[in-house]
């Protein structure tokens, strides 16, 4: 006999919990929906004393059990039997994805609160489920057999080291609804207010000489770079497959643009899995 695995499965509402469980059920596991919290013990334990191997379940807020829930999946991890592998998978869409889903489904949502208003509180109640989950996916504007193949993926290479996805932005388009962690670098001088380069941008020389040799910008690439690693071995280990380090300043063209990519080039010479995204770099 294999050695029994168990995804247990939750998330924000409309974020694709049932569908996943439908992919699994396909390729051949058994699958159960909408499981109360305090039962999720049992099913763990069932596993054990059963012919099954491969187990799915869904537990989320339609039992309204918001401290049951997190209870479970906090203490779900500990003292295992039988060799068990549990995964825990949290998903998650922006709020426009989510607002998209419900209107076509016309399903209300289990907080009962008008859909906007659902979402957000949704969110609050999930976000410490979130942070000890092993599998985290983003299902916005995802087609069902992108998001199947990139699941599979996920599980297939729980071995690989995490991507870091490193974007620029401009703080007056928005924050990244991606980011894992935003950092500000306002506070570094701007070349908007040089005449002679402001038209350029951070990945031009006039920029990068302007920024390069103040001490400010010196440490920030420093320190940046050094969290960077840390934050993307301690997720490797965790079994995360990628993490987004948004930076930004005022419009997203200069400083920010300077500093992601010097970061980047830093990371990429150490041969780490990274991306580079300047969002806003072509915005007025």
């Amino acid at each position: 006999m294999n050695k029994p695995i168990i995804f247990l499965i939750t998330g924000l509402s409309g974020a694709g919990k049932t569908f996943l469980l439908k992919t699994l059920e396909d390729e051949g596991y058994y699958t159960v929906d909408n499981v109360p919290p305090h039962l999720i013990k049992y099913f763990v334990d069932m596993i054990c004393s059963s012919d099954v191997d491969k187990l799915a379940i869904v537990s989320d807020l339609r039992w309204k059990k918001t401290e049951q829930l997190r209870e479970a999946f906090y203490d779900i991890g500990e003292n295992l039997p039988c060799n068990l592998q549990l995964k825990k998978v949290f998903l998650e869409a922006d709020a426009t994805s989510l607002i998209n889903r419900f209107r076509k489904s016309r399903r209300s949502h289990p907080l009962d609160l008008p859909i906007e208003e659902a979402i957000v509180k949704e969110k609050e109640i999930l976000k410490d489920i979130k942070s000890i989950s092993d599998i985290i996916i983003d299902t916005s504007n995802t087609e069902p057999y992108e998001f199947r193949k990139k699941f599979f993926q996920i599980i297939k290479q729980k071995e690989r080291p995490l991507k870091l996805n490193i974007v620029s932005f401009g703080f007056k388009n928005g924050i990244p609804n991606s980011a894992d962690y935003v950092f500000d670098v306002r506070y570094l001088p701007n070349p908007f207010y040089i005449y002679d380069i402001y038209k350029f941008t951070g990945l031009d020389q006039e920029v990068s000489e302007y920024l390069k040799d103040f001490e400010d910008t010196k440490k920030t690439i420093n320190k940046l770079t050094s969290f960077a690693k840390f934050v993307q071995d301690k997720y490797s280990e965790s079994g995360r497959v990628e993490a987004y380090f948004c930076i930004g300043c005022t419009g997203g063209k200069h400083r920010s643009v300077y500093i992601a990519q010097q970061l980047y080039e830093r990371l990429l010479d150490e041969k780490r899995d990274v991306s580079i995204t300047h969002r806003d770099i072509e915005k007025e």
